[in-house]
């Protein structure tokens, strides 16, 4: 059994990250031994890090409830799926935070991302990748690169349903290999 935690980055009101977990979960609903769970950033409304050690520091305690919820969703999956807007060619900051405030949780695991935006996400994947380096893990080479206008409007439905589906296709085989 193959567990997932697939994150939504965005608080936006009307944001397309909805739009697109649609997309996601449509694909994982299709595979045997895959168990998802979702985690909306708004909903766990993470505290901005204010801890005194770094997350990486042998000294590092959790002591936020909301933190210690996200340290558990993260450590008991297999793998995480960032669905991530571009906002001004990175990540938003409730994303930031959220991978911030924990460290020995992300350490070698897979992390693939179904990014989006003007520029299909290019950037921000750029950055998460960068992020996640420093978390002791790395970004899937098989993210998903979903552009407005051409992949998807900007209320997040297909414009071109066969690319879209395919590359979150490829980004999950990639993720649960």
């Amino acid at each position: 059994m193959s567990k997932i935690l697939v994150v939504i980055g965005s608080a936006r009101p009307g944001r397309v990250a909805d739009t697109i977990l649609n997309y996601v979960q449509e694909d994982l609903t299709t595979r045997d031994n895959v168990e998802v769970t979702v985690a909306d950033l708004k909903e766990i409304n993470l505290p901005f890090f204010d801890n005194e050690n770094s997350p990486a520091s042998p000294d590092y305690v959790i002591t936020d409830p909301q933190v210690k919820t996200w340290s558990e969703l993260v450590a008991s999956n297999d793998s995480v799926v960032f669905i991530t807007p571009e906002y001004n060619h990175s990540l938003s900051a409730i994303q930031k935070n959220a991978i911030d405030s924990l460290a020995a949780d992300w350490e070698a695991k897979p992390i693939a991302a179904v990014a989006y935006g003007w520029s299909g996400g290019s950037l921000v994947l750029e950055n998460l990748r960068e992020v996640l380096s420093v978390v002791k893990t790395e970004l899937k080479s098989s993210a998903a690169q979903l552009a407005f206008m051409k992949d998807i409007g900007v209320d997040g439905s297909l414009i071109d349903e066969t690319n879209v589906r395919n590359q979150i296709k490829a980004m999950i085989d990639e993720i649960i290999a």
